[in-house]
């Protein structure tokens, strides 16, 4: 058996134990995939007009051919476009599956740049946050990120690689621009 101790943020969450065995990590991966699939319905990728929820599994699926194939890591990957593309919240994962995916997610997601990433940004910096841009601020708070998190984020980067070939020059000029700021 495996225990983790699922810490609260500010209070909202009551602190608990959750006790899970083999099959029981199993079932939190699969209620990631069924989150993903619910709550990308209707959207397709951009070009090839594949149903989108299949990224977040290529994204998985490339993290766990490379052995990371842990319950939070797996969970992050699938559910790592949920909070920008949905009308899903970042709140609502911790509930259903914990502080850890839950930051993860929060950390992964543009729309989640407010006053409090400011805040926590100003004080781990010594310079003003209001010099920086909003996707200045993105790249610098995964720069902070755990080691599960970056991983997911380079996942995603290179799944997002492999439908270029379905771009139009313009978006591959985007989307390398992209890449090549965050190196």
């Amino acid at each position: 058996m495996c225990y983790f101790r699922v810490i609260t943020n500010r209070n909202i969450y009551k602190s608990f134990f959750v006790i899970l065995n083999k099959m029981d990590q199993r079932s939190i991966v699969d209620l990631a995939k069924e989150y993903c699939k619910w709550y990308h319905r209707g959207q397709f990728r951009k070009r090839n007009h594949e149903s989108y929820y299949k990224h977040p599994f290529g994204v998985a699926e490339i993290l766990d051919k490379y052995g990371y194939s842990d319950v939070v890591t797996q969970c992050i990957a699938l559910l790592h476009d949920v909070v920008e593309d949905s009308e899903m919240r970042v709140r609502e994962i911790g509930e259903k599956f914990g502080y850890e995916i839950s930051n993860g997610l929060y950390i992964l997601s543009r729309n989640t740049i407010g006053h409090r990433t400011k805040e926590l940004l100003d004080n781990s910096i010594s310079q003003s946050v209001e010099e920086f841009s909003d996707e200045e601020l993105y790249k610098m708070r995964i720069s902070f990120a755990r080691r599960k998190v970056k991983r997911v984020k380079i996942a995603d980067m290179i799944h997002n690689t492999k439908d270029l070939d379905s771009l139009t020059e313009e978006g591959v000029k985007r989307k390398s621009f992209r890449i090549q700021s965050k190196l």
